[in-house]
């Protein structure tokens, strides 16, 4: 029961944690931190234009005190410099709870300052609510609203027993310009938590299409093998590391046999499942690592990285095997699958992927051509050229 307790808390302060401090995928985050600081950048410029009016003001009128202000210009400028800081450490929450709290403060000095501006100066609540829902979300925007309706509160209940309050608010009307001032702020706090939530939902959807679209665009819609397009993104890939680090890696060239025969006497939809099943057959058997891709018809290629061709031709037995087992399952009317399989392996005078790939193109069709169920090298093609 004692440790109960303790758990309870726990579990509160996570939660509150959470909320104030919410995690964010890296798109919202890029969008946020763009917009933490380009109000930064607004608030410097304000301040900018704000100070030289201060001066120039001094300027004409010796009289005027205007160290009040320039405190504030300081202020404010202090706490935008220390948002930009904590936005280049990536501790975006920090710097929008920074900006958010800098004008909080601002406004509340600014309200005990200045009494008899109160009414207009209260307005300014509103900003560091509407900030903190664009850049932290969660419930940083309650937090404001909650703390700025205390804040007027006690400052126009302050000035009103100072005598310093506005002339057009009275004693009947002073509860309900406080009322009044909780309405908004609250409603500006839930305006500007639906917006970021509607804003990460729309963000989080657009990524989700977005991956949909890169799947869809890298995967055959028969077999659900990668197709042409990423075998060769891949192929790119491998390439180039294994030129840099002088690592091996080979590709198998398949060709079906006797699958145009099956496509013929059974129909189409037939040699799609034939496909499809092949395909699941031959990837049960190939490691993680490995791609599979369907290039075309009953074409498929393997890309083999950390292979050489002694384990290449392994390779294509287990594949052999297994397309051998799932066509066991099937009516002996079917005439047996088998495949033709070319090997190719990266030398060092390769200077591009098409000359990996020409190698292991002329090995499957050397392999085709001398009969069913065979696998050919890139060693084997030596022979046959030079005769």
């Amino acid at each position: 029961m004692k440790l109960a307790i303790p758990d309870r808390f726990s579990r509160l302060f996570d939660q509150l944690h959470a909320n104030l401090f919410p995690r964010i995928d890296l798109e919202l985050r890029v969008t946020r931190t763009r917009l933490a600081r380009s109000i930064v950048s607004a608030q410097f410029a304000l301040l900018g234009v704000w100070a030289v009016g201060l001066l120039l003001f001094r300027a004409l009128n010796s009289q005027s005190r205007i160290a009040n202000d320039l405190a504030g210009v300081a202020f404010l400028a202090g706490a935008g410099a220390l948002a930009l800081w904590l936005l280049r450490r990536r501790f975006l929450n920090t710097a929008g709870y920074v900006i958010s709290l800098s004008w909080f403060l601002f406004v509340i000095a600014s309200a005990l300052l200045v009494p008899e501006y109160l009414v207009f100066i209260s307005a300014a609540f509103f900003l560091p609510i509407f900030v903190s829902g664009a850049v932290v979300g969660g419930w940083s925007p309650f937090v404001f609203a909650f703390a700025s309706i205390a804040a007027n509160s006690a400052a126009i209940l302050i000035s009103n027993s100072a005598g310093t309050v506005p002339g057009f608010i009275n004693q009947s009307s002073l509860l309900v310009y406080v009322l009044v001032f909780a309405v908004v702020a609250l409603s500006a706090a839930l305006i500007s938590n639906s917006l970021s939530e509607q804003i990460q939902r729309s963000l989080s959807s657009l990524h989700q299409q977005a991956d949909q679209m890169a799947k869809l665009a890298h995967t055959d819609p028969l077999t659900g093998l990668s197709n042409r397009r990423h075998l060769f993104e891949k192929l790119e890939s491998e390439f180039a590391r294994a030129q840099r680090y002088r690592r091996p890696f080979c590709l198998l060239y398949i060709d079906m046999d006797g699958f145009k025969a099956v496509n013929d006497q059974f129909g189409h939809l037939f040699g799609d499942e034939i496909l499809r099943g092949s395909a699941r057959s031959m990837r049960a058997v190939l490691r993680g690592t490995d791609l599979l891709a369907r290039i075309g018809g009953d074409e498929f290629a393997v890309l083999l990285p950390e292979t050489d061709l002694v384990g290449a031709e392994h390779v294509a037995a287990k594949l052999r095997k297994a397309l051998a087992a799932y066509g066991g399952q099937m009516s002996p009317s079917i005439p047996s699958l088998t495949l033709s399989v070319g090997v190719g392996q990266i030398s060092e005078e390769d200077d591009a992927i098409e000359d990996i790939l020409a190698r292991a193109d002329k090995a499957q069709y050397l392999a085709k051509s001398a009969g069913r169920s065979l696998t050919r090298t890139q060693e084997d093609l030596e022979p046959v050229e030079q005769a």
